[in-house]
């Protein structure tokens, strides 16, 4: 092949320009992305059916085939730049009507416009020509007064996403709309802002480090030029503000953010080292968008970024404090293998990195981009932690706006189609903090003579702020309820006149329960209770149970016919594996399901339910431990994550020896999470859950989830020690308030057809002790999809909107409010 026919050429549409690649590096590019990447995972089902499996080249020849272009490469690619040249975000691209993935396309633009430069975008011509877009004539003094009055600034790695992404560019681009003046120019004004220090919590502070991003989000709720053109914090301010944490032994944790505090190494530096020296401090969460939308960052100079991250680490372990990664992830497209690399580097070094998902209208607000975006970040370690319903309500961002309804409706979407260990919970960052939908804050009312506003029930109490925050008490938009928690009014539509729940009235103690000291008489029920959970379908087997679409609990005595079951659906991403002696006594059965499962692509993770984590801690011996490494399989390609699901009923079961064998798992890419039932007299008050929150984030331990009902040692306890409704809510309550965002548990009702959110995704039914629960996520066709044979058992009833109504027993209801 001559010089000439090798090169190609690419024009861009709307700027006029052009370029020309080599087909040499067009066909290394891709014949390496099908080579390595090419899995069902990441390029869906209909793609994959084309290439199938091979190596590169002959994934490359099938997919040449079914385009129409057999033992033609340049013919395919020529037309593929073709496209590519109009490629704007608005369509998606398509060659003899088979739909390209973006992750393929992505590894395609990695050739034709290469660099991981960030660019400013200052004016409408260079925001055409950079994003290639045409700005109508009659658009383009607005587009430029957007341009003037929010910054722009774009990655190459995000410019090539938005290319063939119409839900990353709307997440990037400037658009007129933005000049509406609806909303604030704040959100975070009322948060005590004291030069790089801001503290919204008795806690934790916030440490701004740095103001600018390499990328600007449009719904960022620090979007105006006021935050983002400010000076950058001096090293001086940096040290002061360590001396505040000093002298404030209430802080325990601290948010390292911005901007980016990732481009100010010298005040990352300065703040790491100084606060980790301070005692009281526990954790430093390092916040970051640049694992999505600046990769290159945290991979360039031999990833030396990472190594740093990775060191300071281990510096802080030796001072018994744990380091954490937070970012956000919107959209599936947003994924790279670059970004689910760095993931699975910090996770498997031993730093926790959390997700947080802002939830925007028209871009991932129906659930099933959040399935597929959860279900990714997953596999490569990452944990999920909030949606935030809805976006910050500030200037230039109603475009963005969902109703309060159509966040809990996606919540019900992911609580029927996505594990339990990804979904996030549902949140709303309002002036004074955040609440958790319908357990620590809900709607009361609207707000009388404006519609634009809403009062919601939050979880915080005028004494909270006296000492660090007077200043909240004195907000005008504000009033104290009965209960003494603080209503503040918030900007949202609700979109459900239903959800208006009320004011809560002060507690009746109907109930009044002896709080017992010792959990001995419990115990030997605990380790001699359950082993495996009932299946809401028939699978046919005794040793495996269906608990959920995606999930399935199998013994350590399974048969073929079991992993025969787990192969046949790919619906499936989760296993728990139960044996009668525990996961730490059973690992040569263990590690050959494993095995057998690490063949299966769509299970991404196994989970090992072990009691003895807790009640007998030296069973993970060393031996143990390297040996569960060894079954660790965080990756990019079909990852196989594993993790330790435990139990902890009191605070008083924490001991050092739990916290020492977290770290060294924690170390392995392994995460250790509790679930704790709520037991009569025994754990059901305020007091007692927030104690044993922060005893499971001192000990490194995810508390995943607190089971108000449904477990079999509830069924048997508290039908003579019932919970009570109202307490779920108090408990709820003091877990936000008075602990980290990072200790708040999902608030769980396990029935025969599977588990609900309290409240959230559930409805109480009855009064008193007869109680029923409405199960919000499912119907009977759910049900029919995983079995077609499934009816609903002799005690289930459906509602007329087909909803399942279940009894349950342990609770109480005293009161007609709907939580209580």
């Amino acid at each position: 092949m001559s010089q000439n026919d090798n090169l190609l050429r690419i024009v861009y549409e709307n700027s006029g320009e052009e370029n020309q690649v080599f087909l040499s590096n067009l066909v290394t590019a891709l014949t390496g992305f099908l080579d390595h990447f090419g899995v069902k995972s990441l390029v869906g089902k209909a793609f994959f059916e084309i290439i199938q499996t091979g190596d590169g080249r002959t994934k490359l020849s099938r997919l040449l085939e079914a385009c129409g272009y057999s033992d033609n490469p340049k013919g395919f690619f020529s037309e593929l730049l073709m496209l590519l040249g109009k490629a704007d975000g608005t369509k998606k691209i398509f060659i003899n009507s088979i739909e390209l993935p973006h992750l393929m396309l992505m590894a395609i633009l990695e050739v034709v416009l290469p660099g991981n430069k960030f660019i400013s975008i200052k004016t409408t011509d260079q925001l055409e020509k950079v994003a290639n877009i045409k700005v109508p004539e009659t658009d383009r003094a607005d587009m430029q007064k957007v341009i003037d009055t929010y910054p722009v600034r774009l990655s190459m790695h995000t410019i090539r996403q938005m290319r063939v992404s119409m839900d990353v560019a709307y997440q990037y681009l400037p658009f007129i709309q933005e000049l509406d003046v609806a909303g604030y120019t704040n959100t975070w004004i009322g948060q005590f802002h004291q030069g790089l220090l801001e503290q919204m919590y008795q806690n934790r502070v916030i440490f701004l480090l740095n103001m600018s991003c390499p990328v600007y989000c449009r719904f960022c709720f620090r979007k105006h030029k006021d935050s983002r053109n400010e000076t950058n914090p001096t090293p001086a301010d940096v040290k002061k503000a360590v001396v505040h944490v000093e002298n404030s032994p209430s802080i325990k944790e601290i948010v390292i953010t911005g901007g980016d505090p990732f481009m100010n190494r010298r005040n990352m530096a300065l703040a790491i080292d100084g606060l980790m020296e301070i005692e009281h401090v526990q954790t430093l969460r390092l916040a970051t968008r640049s694992i999505a939308y600046y990769p290159h960052m945290f991979l360039s100079g031999e990833a030396e970024l990472l190594n740093y991250l990775k060191r300071k680490n281990l510096e802080l372990q030796a001072r018994d404090k744990r380091m954490e990664v937070a970012t956000h992830f919107i959209h599936p497209d947003e994924i790279s293998p670059q970004s689910l690399m760095i993931i699975a580097d910090l996770v498997k070094n031993g730093i926790p990195v959390y997700v947080q998902t802002p939830f925007l209208n028209n871009c991932n607000d129906e659930g099933p981009e959040l399935v597929r975006l959860f279900s990714l970040l997953r596999g490569a370690g990452a944990e999920l932690h909030y949606i935030y319903i809805p976006c910050s309500p500030i200037h230039g961002n109603s475009a963005y706006w969902t109703s309060i309804s159509k966040g809990l409706a996606a919540g019900n979407f992911l609580r029927a189609h996505l594990s339990d260990r990804v979904i996030p919970r549902i949140c709303t960052a309002t002036p004074i903090g955040k609440m958790d939908w319908h357990s620590s804050g809900w709607a009361v009312e609207p707000v009388a003579g404006n519609d634009n506003f809403i009062w919601i029930r939050s979880p915080y109490t005028p004494d909270y702020f006296k000492q660090f925050a007077p200043l909240a008490n004195e907000l005008k938009n504000i009033r104290i309820n009965e209960e003494g928690t603080i209503d503040i009014q918030y900007m949202a539509q609700i979109g459900d006149e239903s959800l208006f729940l009320g004011a809560r009235p002060p507690k009746i103690d109907s109930c009044v329960k002896t709080q017992m000291k010792n959990t001995d008489a419990i115990l030997q029920e605990v380790m001699n209770g359950e082993k495996i959970a009932p299946s809401i379908v028939n699978t046919g087997s005794s040793t495996i149970s269906r608990v959920h679409e995606t999930r399935v609990e199998i013994e350590t005595r399974c048969v073929e016919m079991d992993l025969e079951y787990i192969r046949s659906d790919e619906r499936i991403t989760d296993v728990v594996i139960v044996s009668e002696n525990d996961a730490a006594e059973s690992l040569s059965q263990i590690s050959k399901i494993i095995r057998a499962l690490q063949e299966i692509s769509h299970v991404n993770a196994v989970r090992l339910r072990s009691l003895k984590f807790n009640y007998e801690p030296e069973s993970y011996s060393s031996v143990v431990i390297d040996r569960l490494a060894g079954l660790n399989k965080l990756t990019i390609v079909n990852p196989l994550r594993l993790e330790i699901e435990t139990q902890f009923l009191v605070a008083d079961e924490f001991q050092p020896v739990h916290t020492r064998l977290t770290r060294l798992l924690n170390n392995k890419g392994i995460t250790v999470y509790n679930n704790t039932p709520l037991l009569g007299g025994i754990n059901d008050t305020p007091d007692a859950i927030h104690r044993l929150a922060y005893g499971c984030r001192r000990a490194g331990i995810e508390f995943h989830q607190l089971y108000v009902t449904g477990l079999p040692i509830q069924g048997h306890w508290n039908t003579k020690n019932p919970v009570a409704l109202y307490d779920v809510v108090d408990i709820a309550t003091r877990v936000r308030r008075d602990g980290s965002g990072r200790e708040v548990p999902r608030y769980i009702i396990r029935t025969v057809l599977g588990e609900v959110d309290f409240g959230l995704s559930s409805t109480i039914v009855g009064a008193g002790e007869h109680l029923s629960v409405k199960l919000l996520p499912y119907e009977l066709s759910y049900f029919k999809g995983i079995s077609p044979d499934f009816i609903w058992p002799d005690d289930v009833k459906e509602d007329v909107d087909g909803k399942p109504i279940v009894s349950v027993s342990g609770l109480i209801k005293t009161s007609d409010f709907a939580l209580s």
